[in-house]
């Protein structure tokens, strides 16, 4: 007999997955972490212009899901989205924030396992269904641009990965994040 379900969820979940054995549950799960990681493996083979196309249709994806839990609003003044940001708890922060001008150094400190590594921010590689790889860092920088036009309005010109566990091996997950200038910015100058 299947369990009952919230109201929310009504519609959500195939009653048949429920009325399933847990080793057949466990099968599924990883017969989709294959299927997640040989897809994100084909992404990562795609030419660039595919490739950020199809990472930034997911990161939207992932986005629209996150906004439930960061507690952010649209609206939010951007010195106070800011102080929000870094003051959340993991696994969704904290964050480190510095900012010289239209230039925003982010940093992403990632919790970690019980061996000390850092664990990916990415729900799909958070709860094993694949494992970290570049291409979740480039989903995550979308997010990020899209996070910080949604609740400030203020707008992203490029998020750069600097770093992370993925890229480069480090311990966070850093971001050099241009804010578009104003439109009284002088042209750059010819030499």
């Amino acid at each position: 007999m299947p369990q009952e379900l919230p109201p929310e969820t009504e519609g959500s979940i195939d009653e048949l997955y429920l009325e399933m054995s847990p080793e057949i549950k466990d099968l599924l799960h990883g017969w989709l972490y294959k299927i997640v990681d040989a897809a994100y493996a084909g992404i990562a083979e795609l030419p660039p212009e595919h490739r950020d196309r199809v990472l930034m249709k997911i990161s939207k994806a992932c986005s629209e899901q996150a906004k439930m839990v960061l507690g952010c609003h649209p609206g939010m003044d951007w010195e106070d989205y800011k102080k929000h940001m870094t003051g959340l708890k993991p696994p969704f922060g904290p964050r480190k924030i510095t900012q010289i001008g239209d230039i925003v150094h982010w940093t992403y400190v990632p919790p970690k396992d019980k061996d000390g590594r850092p664990i990916c921010q990415c729900p799909l590689a958070m709860f094993g269904w694949m494992e970290g790889r570049p291409e979740l860092c480039a989903c995550s920088a979308n997010s990020t641009a899209s996070y910080i036009e949604e609740y400030t309005g203020r707008e992203v010109a490029t998020v750069e990965v600097l770093g992370s566990p993925q890229v480069g091996g480090e311990d966070e997950c850093r971001f050099l994040i241009h804010l578009k200038p104003s439109a009284f910015t002088s042209p750059k100058h010819e030499t």
